[in-house]
């Protein structure tokens, strides 16, 4: 510990140190773990936000550059992209629609928004959120159960006692049911 402060807080307050806009992250070739936090003055309707905004905590064990949810070209395969979209399905006006073609519970449950929905969000996450990330040369999961753990940030559905979890999971739920009647 250093200063009463524990060793989450340490590793955030680093990444904080390197948090700024998604279109000025750097791209980063190795694994690592990356925090999303909301700008300053930004509100996240239906959601309290964690310390100094923070909203999301993930990693990855292949490169950062590969998993910013701020470059994918959809939801389909971002859990924080949907739940974000969830909250945000309102005000921007989302509709949610199948991630693939075909049948598959996966396709409803990992659901999606319209091409245009897709754009509105992406440009919502560009004004009104913060990315910092940084490359981790071992136990890269440990690290982020760790950091999950200790900082509890809202949008991460898994790995601490989310008082946040049910609202969040039953606005999912509402975009996959969208999605399963928008099936052609």
């Amino acid at each position: 510990m250093n200063g009463g402060k524990g060793f989450a807080e340490i590793e955030v307050a680093a990444l904080h140190s390197r948090a700024c806009t998604p279109s000025l992250v750097a791209a980063i070739n190795q694994p690592g773990i990356y925090a999303i936090s909301l700008a300053p003055s930004s509100v996240l309707p239906g959601i309290m936000a964690g310390k100094d905004g923070l909203l999301y905590i993930g990693m990855t064990s292949a490169t950062l550059d590969a998993r910013s949810h701020f470059r994918h070209s959809h939801s389909g395969f971002s859990t924080f992209r949907r739940s974000l979209g969830a909250l945000l399905k309102d005000e921007l006006g989302l509709t949610a629609i199948p991630r693939g073609a075909g049948a598959s519970a996966s396709n409803f449950r990992n659901y999606r928004f319209s091409d245009i929905g897709e754009q509105a969000l992406t440009g919502w996450m560009n004004r009104n959120l913060l990315m910092a990330q940084a490359a981790v040369a071992a136990n890269v999961a440990e690290l982020e159960m760790r950091l999950i753990a200790e900082l509890k940030p809202p949008l991460n559905l898994t790995g601490w006692p989310n008082p946040q979890r049910a609202a969040l999971k039953t606005l999912r739920a509402k975009c996959a049911d969208e999605a399963r009647r928008q099936r052609t």
